[in-house]
């Protein structure tokens, strides 16, 4: 081998580079560049509170060129609302308290800019110099705040002003929010429901469809339901509740709504559509009731008119000619409460008043056992009033009386009657033996809707009506409690008199019984024919009797007729057909007509009436309205 191909030691390697020494770094002038290159901006300032030097981020914040911003007062870079709070601020800071705190800055071009600031003392060598601030700009985050202040306060108010009850109930049913119309609705305040329960709100018998209802409403489902709601004050209500699902499986919304006054006055629109009812039923049947009861009270008269009557019979018809009057005054008495009646006042005796609601309820207070004690002024004047309305006010008082007396555990009751004269005022008193009212709830029986029966029992109106006809009638009502125990409500109204007009008729004299008139009866009742021409042929009368309307027309046309005495309801042609038909053809029969009707209590009948100026005689009648009412038709 020679050597010329030996190989080298280095051959094939590359000779190291050497790489240049990198010189230390300055930390001064590090910082320096970290500081000018943060995205906050960062203003020194010097004892004077002026600035020294900031960075970029500054200048941009001011809207100033950096160069600008050295010796520029703080006091030119805030508004002048926040001078005073940012020189406080760096006073503390002088003193070697760190601040955090917010203000607002002012730009170049007069832009405000909401700033979070945090200013630290400078110290160089032990010695103060000054402070170091960091701004940071959150304009857009403070305004987003705003805004979400802004909306939860509205969403707040609307909360609060809710008119309906708005509850919030968490997994366990407990309360967690509570509006200030719950409140109003319970009676609780919020802080003494919140975290509590709700079932013990609710009746034994309503709690299960509740817990069904909020167990579908945690599972997600939304409904409506309604239920009865215990207040603080044990007052039962009814409620409407909607609910809803916020967050499944933890939290319940409820919007609830009082319906009670809703409910009520559905009871009482039903209320009153059945007595529009009973008295449309009432008054059809009305007619055939008085007809036999006219019947058998007339024939009972003529009994009671025979001198030779033994006295056992005579004992029996006048039994009989009570009861028929009795059993009238029933029917009269329904009609007159069960149809819709226009105020009007007229001379009334509180006194029959009272007797007639009384004989109203007169077998429902027998057979409950409730002794009825009359204790009547006799002495009390008549007054101007609607007899029609006071005897709602005392039905009512009545009826209330009767049902507090069963909740009573005497061994007998008694209902107490009263009237009384005192100086210018009638004094009613309705008492009973029952238990009494509550003293805390003599306020508020007269109040609307408010009620101590259980639901469904009552409208809670009647008081209420009953205050405001009592107070039309410029009078006064309240309840309170006897001295023996029991409730005692008192009514009074002012004797008004009745004024007397130069229009008003006298009461034409009976007829003599030698002054033959030539009668005419038109009457689809055989009782009423019969007895009315027995009657008037026994006063020396020529009585003519039909049944019907058509052939009393062609008898009129026929002959002439003092009188011509017409029942307002026949099958073929009524009483205010066939006077129509007089009033065309024959004016001078027409006003010879004497009206008589058990139909006295329709509006239409009464109105007709009122438009002829004839005379009417309700049935059952007495004879001796016809003895009064004869004159008037008899021919000249």
């Amino acid at each position: 081998m020679s050597k010329s191909r030996g190989a080298a030691p280095t051959r094939g390697l590359r000779a190291p580079t050497m790489t240049p020494k990198r010189p230390a770094l300055d930390p001064s002038r590090v910082a320096a560049e970290i500081v000018a290159a943060l995205a906050d901006a960062v203003v020194v300032t010097g004892l004077d509170r002026n600035v020294l030097t900031a960075n970029r981020s500054a200048a941009e914040l001011f809207g100033r060129r950096l160069a600008d911003l050295p010796g520029t007062p703080i006091d030119d870079l805030v508004t002048s609302e926040e001078r005073q709070h940012v020189a406080d601020r760096e006073h503390r800071a002088f003193e070697g308290e760190q601040q955090r705190y917010e203000t607002t800055v002012v730009r170049a071009d007069g832009e405000e800019r909401n700033v979070a600031v945090s200013t630290t003392p400078l110290v160089l060598d032990g010695d103060l110099v000054g402070t170091v601030a960091t701004l940071r700009d959150i304009t857009e985050e403070k305004g987003a705040q705003d805004a979400l202040a802004r909306s939860e306060a509205r969403y707040r108010n609307l909360f609060e002003s809710a008119s309906d009850a708005i509850v919030t109930l968490d997994a366990n049913g407990r309360f967690t929010t509570f509006n200030h119309a719950a409140e109003n609705i319970s009676g609780y305040p919020r802080l003494e429901l919140v975290g509590q329960w709700f079932a013990p709100l609710l009746p034994d018998d309503e709690l299960p469809k509740a817990l069904m209802h909020f167990q579908k409403a945690l599972a997600g489902e939304t409904g409506l339901f309604e239920t009865t709601f215990i207040r603080k004050d044990r007052e039962y209500r009814t409620i409407q509740v909607t609910y809803s699902t916020p967050q499944k499986d933890e939290e319940v919304l409820c919007v609830i709504r009082d319906v009670t006054d809703q409910k009520m006055l559905q009871e009482q629109l039903i209320q009153s559509e059945k007595m529009s009812a009973i008295g449309q039923l009432v008054s059809g049947v009305a007619h055939e009731l008085n007809n036999p009861l006219a019947g058998i009270s007339a024939f009972a008269q003529l009994l009671l008119t025979e001198k030779r009557f033994p006295p056992d019979q005579r004992t029996a018809a006048e039994m009989i000619y009570a009861e028929a009057r009795r059993a009238s005054r029933i029917v009269q008495n329904l009609l007159t409460f069960a149809r819709q009646h226009k105020p009007e006042r007229t001379p009334t005796s509180v006194n029959q008043v009272l007797d007639d609601t009384l004989e109203l309820r007169g077998y429902e207070l027998r057979v409950r056992g409730i002794e009825v004690v009359r204790d009547y002024d006799e002495q009390t004047p008549e007054t101007m009033a609607d007899a029609h309305q006071l005897q709602q006010v005392f039905l009512n008082l009545v009826t209330n009386a009767e049902q507090a007396m069963e909740k009573s555990p005497r061994e007998s009751q008694r209902l107490i009657v009263r009237t009384r004269r005192t100086g210018a005022v009638i004094r009613m008193e309705v008492e009973d033996t029952g238990p009494g009212i509550p003293p805390n709830l003599l306020e508020r029986i007269f109040n609307p809707f408010f009620t101590t029966k259980p639901t469904g029992s009552g409208t809670g109106l009647g008081l209420s009506i009953s205050l405001g006809i009592v107070r039309e009638h410029d009078g006064r009502i309240w309840a309170e409690n006897a001295p023996q125990g029991g409730a005692r409500f008192v009514v009074e109204v002012p004797i008004v008199t009745h004024r007397v007009s130069g229009e008003a008729q006298a009461i034409p004299p009976v007829s003599p019984q030698g002054d033959r008139l030539q009668i005419l009866v038109v009457d689809d009742e055989a009782s009423v024919r019969v007895s009315l021409q027995r009657y008037l042929a026994g006063r020396g009368h020529e009585v003519d009797t039909t049944s019907s309307g058509r052939e009393a027309l062609g008898r009129l046309r026929e002959g002439k007729f003092d009188a011509v005495i017409v029942d307002m309801r026949m099958p073929d042609i009524s009483g205010e057909e066939l006077y129509r038909d007089l009033r065309t053809t024959d004016p001078e029969h027409a006003d010879r007509i004497i009206f008589t009707t058990g139909q006295l209590v329709d509006e239409q009948v009464r109105t007709f009436l009122a438009s002829t100026g004839r005379p009417c005689v309700p049935k059952p009648f007495e004879f001796a309205a016809f003895d009064q009412a004869l004159p008037a038709a008899r021919r000249g």
